[in-house]
């Protein structure tokens, strides 16, 4: 590694510190340098739901998904690195100070997870082992099982190791509402249909990548001058427009909510198919809330160009039999 190439490097992770949006390209960087196939700035033991901070480097979203609701507890790498007594601030370990082959190969976290995204391999640092306030946080970039990692690489991290400690200790100081807001958006982008977060008064505070798209169609979905969402032309039987139906929704219960239909239909000016729009409060204690300032979350979806998923991956991500995951698909309304 050039010197001037690890100098680089390393005000790409001091850049990011003042600039969360930044992180992912940071990951990057350090992983492509190591030349390792993915890699994620993680805190291991807190899922995105619950506060956690993830900015992943080419690592699908329901991947990541999946790993927060189901295998988090079955993550042996970082399970046994705490057993081992090698979490601590600034620790660099390999996959093969972590746990036996034969035992990793066996485990669940690998025969269910890992293995159906090619990874066996991983170059783990430690940078905060986690106090009161600040969550245990770590960077690990991955390989397929038959490329392990060296002494080499893992002496490169352990370079960088100071750095990023240094850089996530100023964001977490000075800049942690809006790490965790960049993370978050980060994961709303990820996504691959529309989500729309409104404030209080039904005004769209954030759109992710998806919805961007849809507005920039300009073929039935629109902002008005009060940055409200609106569907010129288009009503519902019940003679409502997108605007009133949003309107009308926030004044209901969520019982009741669900009553009056939960999917509003916007036929497209310039193709045969529709926008479904659905709308749903959010939790006061969700971060969006407290983050965000968002009071509500849309959900825009194009059914013809969403990609279902594989009936493996829905076996994988909700314990279902293969004959279910086929009835499962069968059934999805294709519109």
């Amino acid at each position: 590694m050039l010197l001037k190439h690890f100098s680089d490097l390393v005000n790409q992770i001091y850049a990011a510190s003042a600039e969360p949006s930044q992180w992912p390209a940071a990951v990057g960087a350090v992983a492509q340098a190591m030349d390792a196939t993915r890699a994620l700035l993680f805190t291991p033991f807190v899922e995105p739901t619950n506060g956690g901070l993830i900015f992943p480097w080419r690592i699908d979203e329901s991947d990541l998904m999946l790993w927060g609701t189901k295998y988090i507890d079955h993550d042996i790498w970082a399970r046994n690195a705490q057993r081992k007594g090698l979490w601590r601030d600034g620790s660099v370990a390999i996959d093969q100070y972590l746990v036996a082959e034969e035992e990793f190969l066996d485990s669940v976290f690998y025969r269910e997870f890992l293995s159906t995204m090619h990874l066996g391999r991983v170059c783990v640092g430690v940078v905060f082992e986690g106090s009161p306030g600040l969550p245990s946080t770590a960077l690990s970039v991955f390989r397929d099982f038959n490329a392990p990692f060296g002494e080499d690489e893992r002496e490169f991290m352990n370079l960088l190791m100071p750095h990023l400690s240094r850089a996530l200790s100023l964001m977490h100081r000075l800049n942690r509402a809006a790490y965790l807001v960049e993370s978050m958006r980060a994961a709303l982008d990820r996504l691959r249909f529309g989500v729309i977060l409104l404030n209080q008064h039904m005004e769209v505070i954030h759109l992710n990548a998806a919805a961007q798209q849809v507005l920039n169609r300009n073929d039935g979905l629109q902002l008005d001058a009060k940055r409200c969402m609106t569907a010129s032309g288009f009503e519902r039987r019940d003679g409502l427009r997108l605007e009133a139906w949003l309107r009308h929704l926030a004044t209901l219960s969520t019982l009741n909510r669900c009553s009056v239909g939960d999917t509003f239909e916007v036929q497209r000016s310039q193709s045969q198919t529709k926008y479904c729009v659905q709308c749903h409060p959010l939790e006061s204690t969700d971060p969006l809330v407290q983050h965000e300032g968002a009071h509500y979350i849309v959900f825009v979806t194009d059914p013809h160009r969403l990609e279902l998923p594989a009936p493996k991956q829905l076996q994988r991500q909700f314990g279902l039999t293969s004959a279910e995951a086929r009835v499962a698909l069968a059934m999805s309304p294709r519109w």
